[in-house]
């Protein structure tokens, strides 16, 4: 049965981030791999890193669901609850793991930081939660293993730029990487047992606030890193061309079809 494997390749993602993170937490080389990996990043052009990690942020990354509003609304459906399951837990965990980031830590002439310098509530990678949660989400909609690879390589490289930025520990990556695997082989699943998104309204009305998003994206959202600006309106501006084309034909939808994913 096709189903079984995205759920066999997020169960495996999410067994070897869990495994990496243990590794690096009981060996000691959380600090020494974030130098290394840190030190490395600086030899490129921040411009790189910043646009990189501005694809990890929550409003982007739930910008593009609008893509999906008309032929994919269960995959819309499953990242609208992963996205509140994730937000309240990785809330709750940066609350009480209190650990410190490695501005706070390091000597800041060891650190390469680009954007602004952050102190605290490190655990876990807030932006990299978000990336695998949609990661994890389009693997089950991608029947291309090409894609499929293509989709976790970028996360990962995500996952990597909130350390090259100097925002991060490895250890809050990978356990921000687990967690967004975790939420959506959660998310999915809730949402194909309770059959959610065969409401053309609901489509209409979750459409219409993820286009407002878009515009507020395009012209008022700060994502922090002067360098990414430009990708921030040309990233804004192309998803909602097509957003809103998917939008319009939804509107002349008169069924509200269900593609199952």
């Amino acid at each position: 049965m096709f189903m079984r494997s995205p759920y066999k390749i997020n169960l495996a993602l999410f067994v070897t981030f869990i495994l990496c993170m243990t590794i690096v937490l009981l060996t000691g080389i959380n600090k020494n791999l974030f130098l290394y990996i840190n030190s490395a990043a600086s030899q490129s052009n921040p411009f790189i890193w910043a646009n990189i990690t501005f694809l990890g942020d929550t409003l982007p990354a739930c910008l593009m669901m609008l893509l999906f509003i008309r032929k994919k609304p269960d995959l819309v459906w499953s990242a609208i609850l992963a996205t509140i399951i994730a937000t309240v837990v990785v809330n709750i965990l940066k609350y009480y793991i209190t650990s410190q980031r490695p501005p706070s830590v390091l000597d800041k002439e060891l650190i390469n930081i680009i954007g602004p310098a952050i102190y605290s509530h490190s655990f876990p990678s807030g932006h990299t939660v978000t990336i695998f949660t949609f990661a994890g989400l389009l693997i089950f909609y991608f029947r291309s293993m090409v894609a499929r690879v293509a989709i976790v390589i970028l996360a990962i490289l995500i996952g990597i730029s909130r350390i090259a930025v100097g925002v991060h520990w490895p250890a809050d990556v990978l356990g921000g990487a687990a967690l967004g695997i975790f939420f959506a082989i959660a998310g999915f699943w809730i949402i194909s047992k309770l059959g959610w998104g065969r409401n053309k309204s609901a489509q209409l009305v979750v459409g219409f606030i993820l286009i407002l998003c878009g515009f507020y994206l395009l012209f008022f959202y700060d994502c922090k890193y002067e360098q990414a600006y430009y990708l921030q309106i040309i990233f804004a501006f192309a998803v909602l061309t097509v957003g809103l084309r998917e939008y319009y034909y939804l509107i002349l939808d008169g069924q509200g079809k269900r593609i199952s994913i």
